[in-house]
């Protein structure tokens, strides 16, 4: 990249100088090439080998090298993924052991080892021999060491800080990608110095950073020290035993470990960023920990190195804190009074600087985990991050500095309210752990590692009882150690295969040998999800898992998919039998039954991957599409039990809460299909309708053509250039900006932080970042922090208490969350955001669970942010109208944030960066101005809305009578046209009489209620909607009518197209009796039946009727009569103090939900209910009582 050439997203990997936007991930996978180009510039013929381990925070980062080595085909770099991460920790061994061979093609091979923590534990024998063994004097070994201190994508938290030490690898400690790339061409060539491993810690706050970076190719010149007056080099070694171990070890720990010492002091490593002579304190921390450290200084007034330097601090920044060199902290030490270590987990600098400064006649005090009286100071367990450090900082240096000299405390926050509602991972729409991890009510179950983990958020009446989770590759172990002492004879362990090829294979294996009762259910999905999609490696087909299995003694193995037809064909050992998915439940029991150790093995592809192959076409996109009929609906909630998937979400509608298929987020997994209800249509959209243009495969298309098909609908305007808009007038300051954005995993929201961040760096601001993911990227709750400096970079990429300057509610569940709020502040925070609801995993299997309405959620944020400053629209609706989707819901509200002022990038650079972006360009582009526009003139937006054919409220229609009676009643607008709207279907349901019947309950219900409170009217609503329903009831009959009606098949006409075929989806009860277990498609073909069946009406409940006699219809029709006979209880007992009670009685039958089974078992819930209530009401009206 030079002066005049644009900037393209690959400079981040193939450019040697200028400014770069880089994640931390990106930092390290560009290392291999910027070092191989190095050492081609120094005349040596090097390459690189990787291998690994997925696992965060380091999960992306094999997708990352792989694609970064692409770009340098003339690079000789090798990336092997590897089995499990001893395995690969033994194959870096071997790169550096290459150039003994004669027949070694280079000068040396650099190698990098990555994994997370819990693998550097796993592999902690093979990376010690490799160790020993050395590295080469022009290759050298680089072991990426992924802690999770917070435990946020881990079973526990982590640190290998220790573990690195006891295998005498210099450990460097990065802060920020800029400082990952640097440290880690200094752990390069420290590696090649003294012939040792390097290690470089890598926790999330670095590896999901985003930053702006300046690369010089001469920035990195090391100082090669030397021993004994000449320079040092190590020949590698893999012929290890004893006594040659012994004397590798006494060169390790007197040579090799001293030379790594003098590296880093020669090349301050480990140097006094601030230090004024006359100090009183110094503070050493490391790391990400260092620039905490920064950060709370910062916020106590101290944010120049000359304003620390001024109160008498000073700070020693340890950028290789192992091993640990003496004399760089006695000579920091000098004159101080006090040396304060700030770092994570256990106090391992602590301690080595204590033995320093021991012997020294006038020392310093030494304190960090504990006081100088023994007491509690930095914890010893999770991350520390500014929030925590800042109080405790504040304490120890008012000790001698002045109070007044420090930003003031800030005020006390009053906590808020719990919200009775919060977002929680979950699994993907259409996973196949949605279904393959049920387990039959009781079971004792073992979690394991991967997606399905997070069995442990979920109900146990759904997962069974979880026990246990265990290390990656003891899966079922526990149970050995159990089974004996425990009356139950069964044990169930989730096990997903890249586990399985990982390590878990042995795991099942040595339960076959302890001869326990175990069932194994082995997820096959194809794919290891969780860390990025990878393929496992080592991974065999099916048939030949199963063959082994057999092989190893497993007494039965059962395969469930939902492919059956994939088997056709295939050869499988004796016994194997393949079933539907749908028989789950029945292989549970069948295998619980068998003695010995047992496998389900349920194939069925990630859903995940099959969507990001479908985009990139590399797969087909099914043309079939699954829609609710929302008149149907009952909202009962079956489906969404049934399936356990996102896309089947509850949606608001004039006739209460239905359910409806996200068509956006749908992964054609068709479970919900299952669902006992009549409501389901299909819809065949082939040839292509509008819908499947946007959002179906187009052969021989790439992936941006794809996402491109996204576009405005026909006849909208077009917004114009960003020029045509009014300039934004800013509130926010343009200097030193921080913006915190909050949505759901899987939305994007990573994607977008990244589109302002590059968008930032164009406008010539200095960028850090912080993307807080986690297991959250699976539909749970993600943060992201963008923190933007004119001058010069920020110390931390985390935002904390009252920090952000915009709250970014991408998800406005997420943002008025406790952690969402965190940073806001009354004074300084401004909102821009959607109102979109989106259900959380708990409202899709709990449908009486009901999300806080947008007005609640915006006023909880209202109150912790400035007035005035908020903005809200419902994105994914005005963009789904717009462009006939909502995946451009987020870039929208970016452009509501620039038009509100609440965003000073500018506009040219985020225009730049959604372009440099490459995805659906043209659609982002317009949505960034939509969205823009709906600021600047929300007027403008609306009327394009009301333009476009969208659906509206069903229009009442009623005679004359009628009419008069409702207007009567004396209710506001939306009362009285709701009221409407149930007469007019209820004369469609059955006649003027059944109309005049229910208008009779709502006119006593509106005398009742008008004699104790003259204004209100939610009694009278509650009874028209209570008595609506349960009269309103959906037999065959009213089934029949609704199949047909325009509204309910609104949506699956537009879906359809001109040439698409629409199918009704169905399980009639007689077809049921006759033991028809699946439901049947009916095609346009029977509409002329289904109408004579809606005109047969007249025949409900007469003896004609051959449906009356079914216990639901026997139950529907005794409903109306028990409601209204309770309902003339709670008049005529109807008091002012019991007008709440009341309502709540006349509310009871939104409990009565379903079809068949599912409805009875509601109305038997009901009918309790409201015996219960009754009487509570009753005796709470007794005037009796109250003497």
């Amino acid at each position: 990249m030079t002066a005049t050439e644009p900037y393209q997203l690959n400079d981040r990997y193939l450019a040697d100088d200028g400014t770069v936007f880089l994640t931390g991930i990106q930092a390290l996978a560009r290392l291999p090439l910027e070092q191989l180009r190095a050492d081609r510039r120094r005349g040596w013929h090097t390459a690189a080998f990787v291998s690994g381990y997925p696992g965060s925070p380091l999960g992306g980062y094999d997708g990352a090298i792989t694609a970064a080595a692409r770009l340098a085909p003339e690079l000789p770099i090798v990336t092997q993924p590897g089995m499990n991460e001893e395995l690969a920790a033994s194959s870096v061994m071997g790169s550096q052991l290459a150039v003994l061979q004669p027949d070694c093609r280079y000068e040396g091979v650099l190698g990098i080892w990555y994994g997370k923590a819990p693998g550097v534990e796993r592999a902690a024998d093979a990376l010690r021999h490799a160790v020993f063994a050395g590295t080469s004097s022009r290759g050298g070994a680089i072991c990426l060491v992924g802690d999770d201190p917070n435990a946020k994508s881990s079973t526990v938290p982590s640190s290998s800080a220790g573990l690195v030490s006891d295998m005498h690898m210099p450990l460097l400690y990065p802060g920020d990608p800029a400082e990952a790339l640097d440290l880690g061409r200094h752990a390069i060539a420290l590696s090649r110095t003294t012939g040792l491993w390097s290690a470089i810690k890598v926790v999330a706050d670095v590896a999901d950073a985003t930053a702006t970076v300046e690369l010089d190719p001469d920035r990195i010149d090391p100082i090669i020290p030397e021993v004994d007056g000449q320079r040092y080099r190590h020949a590698p070694d893999g012929r290890l035993l004893t006594p040659h171990t012994l004397e590798l070890e006494q060169e390790i720990v007197a040579v090799r470990y001293e030379l790594a010492r003098e590296y880093a002091a020669a090349n301050r490593l480990n140097h006094a960023i601030v230090n004024p002579a006359d100090a009183w304190i110094g503070i050493v921390a490391s790391g990400i920990t260092y620039r905490e450290v920064r950060e709370a200084l910062a916020r106590l007034g101290l944010v120049t190195d000359e304003e620390i330097a001024a109160v008498g601090i000073r700070l020693l920044k340890m950028g290789m804190p192992l091993p640990f060199r003496a004399a760089t902290v006695v000579d920091f030490a000098r004159g101080l009074r006090e040396v304060l270590i700030v770092e994570e987990k256990q106090p391992n600098i602590e301690s080595r600087v204590k033995d320093a400064l021991y012997p020294l006649a006038d020392r310093p005090l030494v304190v960090g985990k504990t006081d100088h009286h023994g007491e509690p100071l930095f914890p010893a367990w999770g991350a520390l991050d500014a929030d925590k450090i800042l109080p405790l900082l504040r304490k120890r240096l008012t000790r001698r500095i002045d109070p007044v000299r420090l930003a003031a405390v800030p005020p006390h926050r009053r906590p808020l309210i719990p919200l009775t509602v919060e977002r929680t991972p979950f699994y993907c729409s259409g996973c196949p752990h949605n279904r393959s991890t049920e387990a039959p009510e009781g079971t004792l179950v073992g979690a394991g590692i991967g997606c399905h983990t997070m069995t442990l958020l979920m109900d146990p009446e759904r997962v069974g009882d979880i026990a246990c989770v265990t290390a990656m590759g003891g899966e079922g172990m526990p149970w050995v150690g159990m089974s004996s002492f425990v009356d139950r004879e069964h044990f169930v362990q989730n096990l997903g295969d890249g586990t399985y090829f990982h390590s878990g294979q042995l795991a099942v294996q040595a339960a076959v040998a302890a001869g326990v009762n175990i069932t194994y259910k082995l997820l096959y999905n194809d794919t290891v999800a969780m860390t990025g999609g990878q393929d496992p490696a080592g991974q065999l087909p099916v048939p030949d898992v199963v063959q082994n299995l057999v092989t190893q003694g497993v007494s039965k193995v059962l395969i469930t998919t939902d492919d059956p037809a994939k088997y056709r064909g295939v050869d499988l050992p004796n016994g194997v039998e393949v079933w539907n998915r749908t028989r789950l439940p029945e292989a549970h029991r069948v295998l619980a039954a068998v003695p010995g150790v047992t496998v389900l093995l349920h194939d069925q592809e990630c859903a995940a991957e099959k969507r990001r192959d479908r985009k990139r076409g590399r797969a087909i996109t099914p043309t079939e599409r699954v829609v609710i009929n929302p008149r149907i609906c009952e909202g009962c909630g079956h489906c969404g039990q049934v399936s356990n998937c996102l896309s089947v979400q509850p949606v608001s509608t004039p006739f209460g809460r239905k359910t409806r298929i996200d068509q956006t987020t749908c992964n054609f997994d068709y479970s919900c299909l299952e669902g006992d209800c009549p409501s389901f249509m299909t819809v065949d959209s082939e040839p292509p309708g509008r819908f499947a243009q946007v959002l179906s495969r187009v052969r021989g298309r790439s992936h941006a053509d794809q996402a491109a098909l996204v576009e405005p609908r026909a006849g909208m305007p077009d917004v114009g250039a960003s020029a045509d808009l009014p300039a934004p007038r800013l509130v926010v300051p343009d200097d030193d900006y921080a913006l915190r954005i909050t949505g759901i995993g899987g939305t994007g929201v990573v994607t977008v932080a990244q589109v302002l961040g590059t968008a930032a760096m164009l406008d010539g601001y200095h960028v850090r970042g912080l993307d807080q993911i986690g297991l959250s990227q699976k539909a749970g709750p993600v943060v992201s922090d963008v923190r933007l400096s004119r001058r010069q970079p920020t110390a931390t990429n985390r935002l904390g208490q009252a920090q952000a300057d915009l709250l970014l509610a991408f998800d406005q569940l997420v943002a008025a969350s406790d952690r969402g709020l965190l940073t806001a502040s009354e004074a300084r925070t401004t909102v821009v955001g959607s109102t979109s609801t989106t259900p959380t995993g708990a409202m899709i299997t709990h449908p009486e669970i009901a999300a806080p309405s947008p007005s609640e959620l915006a006023a909880r944020i209202a109150s912790r942010t400035r007035d005035g400053q908020q903005h809200w629209a419902d994105a994914q609706a005005i963009t789904n109208e717009l462009f006939g989707s909502s995946t451009t819901a987020n870039i929208f509200v970016i452009g509501m944030a620039v038009q509100a002022g609440c965003l000073p990038i500018g506009t040219d650079a985020l225009e730049q960066a959604i372009s440099l972006n490459g995805v659906a360009v043209d659609a982002n582009l317009a949505a960034y101005r939509w969205g823009r526009m709906q600021v600047a003139s929300p007027a403008t937006v609306e009327a394009v809305r009301d333009g476009l054919d969208r659906p509206g409220t069903p229009e009442p229609v009623l005679d004359a009578a009628t009419a008069a009676r409702i207007g009567a009643l004396g209710l506001d607008a939306a009362g009285r046209q709701r009221i409407e709207l149930y007469a007019t279907e209820l004369r469609e349901w059955g006649g003027s009489r059944d109309v005049a019947v229910w208008l009779d309950v709502v006119e006593a219900a509106r005398r009742a209620e008008a004699g104790v409170a003259e204004h209100s009217t939610a009694l009278t609503c509650a009874v028209a909607a209570g008595l609506f329903k349960l009269t309103a009831y959906k037999d065959e009959y009213e089934v029949a009518r609704l199949m047909t009606h325009p509204d309910g098949q609104a949506e699956a006409v537009e879906l359809a197209g001109v040439a698409g075929t629409i199918t009704w989806r169905l399980h009639p009860p007689m077809l049921r009796a006759l033991g028809l277990d699946s439901k049947v498609k009916v095609g346009a073909w029977a509409t002329p039946g289904v109408r004579a069946l809606a005109a047969a009406k007249r025949l409900r409940g007469t003896l004609a009727d051959p449906f009356r006699w079914a216990e639901v219809r026997k139950a529907e029709r005794a409903l109306p009569g028990e409601y209204r006979s309770a309902m003339s209880v709670v008049f005529d007992a109807l008091r002012g103090d019991r007008l709440g009670q009341a309502v709540a009685v006349a509310e009871l039958p939104d409990m009565v939900r379903g079809f068949e089974e599912i409805k009875l078992e509601s109305v038997e819930r009901f009918r309790a209910a409201l015996s219960e209530s009754l009487a509570g009401y009753t005796a709470a009206s007794d005037p009796s009582l109250d003497r």
